[in-house]
């Protein structure tokens, strides 16, 4: 009988979520690469093991990282002596065989905070249920304990770290030196639409950025836009999550704006051979350009806020990438049906609130495309208001800047402002609102700098 099989009784804890080759798995991992802490240090808490010298073993490993000091057999048996003596030098290496079992340290972190969550759980079942049998409260406070139990469990997923004053002070001195000594014009990443930079500063680390519209107005458009200019011009990685289009209408579109080629033209290969201007040409060194950008395109079609974590943290991980945009916010799920009981207004409440932690979390900004709802339609001035998000929730509530795109062509056929795009600032948490102007490029189904499409003769061709 192994040491575990010594210190776990199988009658009393059978049926207790756990996964004690996990355990050993990561801790053998550790033991053969301390590095893998930098990984998971952050995500793997000592109670998420359930043996208790595992425990104790994962605590003294953390200790060593920190006070960056080697993590090996010899080390640790060291370190051991007059703390537990339990831990054997056949032990250590019990776990380095098992180094193996394991896929990849985040996913066996993730298993163990799994099994964690699951005993929480019915710990807190287990208490309820006692509570309710012995009926010394009432229901409606055994229901409030639930409430607050369950709660504080779901506090698992968040962290809960203070930061003393001072260090954010040294921070942000660095930050405004860095600023002022380069001269640099933004804090946030720049989208290369100067008149919109002026007011936001660039898209900020850590912001939920929403960007709605009507259909048809160019919210897909605007956004690789974006796309285009921030991997291209400022070589910051960039994840696209496209709900609603393929990854080849994506790439059609990045083509035409890139080469300046019309986008049927692209879509239907009509290019022309005109010696003076061979389209073919500029294809190809449109997609040179492209070839050797830092973007990500995923259009699986179904995305829920699980799996968006989960690939824009391994983006971040491998390709540290700046920016993530998903079009569109309406088309992503939450947890599952039987969370919501078909209460979609909740249920884009939770993805909004996801998008937010998840911007926190990777401290890079994410931009969420977002649907109107009709009632724009029926009003004279047809500019958006706050009013109108979809399905809005805590969209309004959630998000660090929203903004709007207005047309004034797609309802008023006689317009003075066709070739022209308002982009309405409607909120901005750390900043001001307004109205910036954009050249709507009919030809290449894009938005441009409105004098640089003006001079450069791109609006309404």
């Amino acid at each position: 009988m192994n040491q575990i099989a010594t210190r776990v009784n199988e009658n009393k804890l059978g049926v207790i979520p756990r996964d004690l080759d996990a355990e050993q798995s990561i801790l053998g991992s550790i033991l053969l690469n301390s590095k893998i802490l930098d990984e998971v240090a952050d995500l793997l808490k000592p109670e998420f093991f359930l043996d208790s010298i595992n425990i104790e073993l994962y605590k003294l490993f953390l200790e060593l990282w920190q006070n960056q000091r080697p993590i090996d057999i010899l080390f640790v048996l060291d370190a051991l002596k007059g703390k537990n003596e339990n831990v054997s030098k056949d032990y250590l290496l019990e776990l380095i065989s098992k180094s193996s079992l394991s896929s990849t340290p985040i996913e066996t972190a993730k298993i163990l905070k799994e099994k964690f969550i699951l005993r929480s759980i019915i710990q807190v079942g287990d208490r309820l249920k006692f509570e309710a049998s012995n009926e010394n409260e009432k229901a409606d406070d055994i229901l409030d304990q639930a409430q607050r139990q369950l709660y504080e469990v779901s506090l698992t997923n968040v962290d809960k770290n203070f930061v003393p004053i001072n260090e954010v002070l040294v921070e942000s001195f660095e930050r405004i030196s860095h600023l002022y000594n380069n001269k640099v014009d933004f804090r946030g990443v720049p989208t290369g639409f100067t008149d919109l930079d002026g007011i936001l500063g660039g898209l900020h680390a850590s912001d939920l950025i929403i960007l709605a519209a009507r259909p048809s107005m160019g919210k897909t458009s605007l956004s690789l836009e974006v796309v285009k200019r921030i991997a291209l011009m400022q070589k910051v990685g960039v994840a696209f999550f496209s709900l609603e289009m393929s990854r080849d209408q994506l790439c059609d579109k990045f083509i035409s704006s890139v080469s300046g080629i019309n986008l049927n033209k692209i879509r239907t290969g009509h290019l022309s051979d005109d010696p003076a201007d061979n389209e073919f040409t500029r294809l190809g060194s449109a997609i040179g350009q492209l070839d050797q950008a830092p973007i990500w395109i995923d259009d699986s079609g179904s995305l829920n806020i699980l799996e968006l974590r989960t690939k824009a943290r391994r983006l971040k991980s491998r390709h540290n990438i700046g920016l993530i945009i998903i079009d569109y916010l309406q088309l992503m799920s939450g947890k599952g049906d039987k969370f919501y009981n078909g209460n979609r207004v909740q249920e884009v409440s939770d993805i909004s609130r996801g998008l937010k932690m998840l911007a926190k979390e990777l401290e890079i900004p994410i931009v969420a495309l977002s649907q109107l709802s009709r009632s724009v339609e029926g009003r004279e001035d047809k500019r958006p208001m706050l009013s109108d998000l979809r399905e809005s929730g805590s969209i309004e509530q959630d998000a660090d800047v929203v903004m709007f795109i207005h047309r004034d062509e797609m309802y008023n056929k006689e317009s003075k402002k066709k070739g022209i795009a308002e982009i309405l600032i409607a909120k901005h948490r750390n900043g001001e609102t307004g109205t910036v102007e954009l050249a709507w490029v009919h030809k290449l189904a894009t938005f441009d700098n409105l004098s640089g499409g003006r001079t450069s003769g791109r609006v309404n061709e």
